[in-house]
């Protein structure tokens, strides 16, 4: 098997693109790099389940 150097650069400018697509994402606020924490709007804890376990507790 020979190297062919069309498809190594149809990989580097395709690998280019995606990689440019997905910085413009996130500079526009389209994406985001990781969902924050979600946290009780009533004790300010972070909740890791459906809901807060301290303040449905007390």
């Amino acid at each position: 098997m020979d190297f062919d150097p069309n498809i190594a650069i149809l990989a580097v400018l395709t690998s280019g693109v995606g990689y440019l697509m997905v910085v413009s994402g996130i500079h526009k606020s389209m994406l985001e790099w990781r969902r924050s924490a979600r946290l009780c709007p009533s004790c300010g804890r972070v909740i890791t389940a459906r809901v807060c376990g301290f303040c449905s507790s007390a």
